[in-house]
């Protein structure tokens, strides 16, 4: 009787342990929703911005200005990554501090939690920070080659 329990008990850990490695979180799913959104179904820029955007109660700026910030942001994004657009490409989305492809570009360390990789093809495409499960930015400077990168909060 032990032995049928200890075998059940190391079955459940290893079911739920894989489980939990190959679940996407909300958070995966709302990144990959947006790039898709954005490449593959190019919804409208108002949609985007109302259904991505985080929007700062910091931000004293009017909602059509914030809009037309975020609009630019998008516009740039499309630009860089012109090879992503009206493909069916497959985005997979993970966390920084748990993502599999090495040498990412350095981020500073109390934002890593809030920071999602976007992936087509094993090569990132892109950062985003994240908050309250809304994308506050999908921009960021570098200064120097050795030094951590930084987000450009907008929106």
């Amino acid at each position: 009787m032990n032995r049928v329990k200890s075998i059940l008990s190391l079955f459940l850990i290893c079911f739920l342990f894989t489980y939990c490695q190959n679940h996407k979180t909300e958070k995966q799913d709302f990144v990959e929703s947006f790039f898709e959104d954005v490449f593959i179904n190019d919804k409208p820029l108002e949609v985007l911005y109302e259904e991505y955007a985080y929007k700062s109660p910091k931000n004293d700026l009017s909602k059509d200005e914030k809009m037309k910030i975020f609009n630019e942001h998008i516009r740039y994004l499309k630009s860089e990554k012109k090879h992503l657009i009206g493909q069916n490409v497959s985005f997979t989305v993970e966390n920084y501090n748990k993502c599999s492809i090495p040498n990412l570009l350095p981020f500073d360390e109390r934002a890593r939690k809030k920071i999602y990789v976007v992936i087509v093809d094993n090569e990132v495409q892109s950062y985003v920070l994240l908050n309250n499960k809304k994308i506050a930015s999908f921009n960021y400077v570098r200064k120097g080659s050795e030094g951590p990168a930084y987000f450009i909060d907008n929106f």
